[in-house]
């Protein structure tokens, strides 16, 4: 009896764990939702994200901090 407990807890992480599966990046308008742009190559300040179609990457801008904030400057 035990065991129907723990194979329902199984089956449970599994599908909870295959749902994520379903939700990525595989044309351009799913690129487009997630704030990235088709190129065939990404820029150097840009990540992959996922795949456009055959031969393109859907890219998205890495945000790096430049290091100088608003609240950094005093007048």
């Amino acid at each position: 009896m035990k065991i129907l407990y723990l194979l329902f807890a199984l089956f449970f992480l599994t599908l909870f764990l295959c749902a994520g599966f379903t939700q990525f990046i595989n044309n351009p308008f799913a690129c487009r939702r997630a704030g990235g742009i088709c190129r065939r190559s990404c820029y150097p300040n840009f990540r992959r994200i996922g795949r456009c179609r055959f031969a393109q990457s859907c890219c998205r801008r890495d945000w790096v901090s430049s290091g100088c904030h608003k609240e950094d400057i005093t007048v």
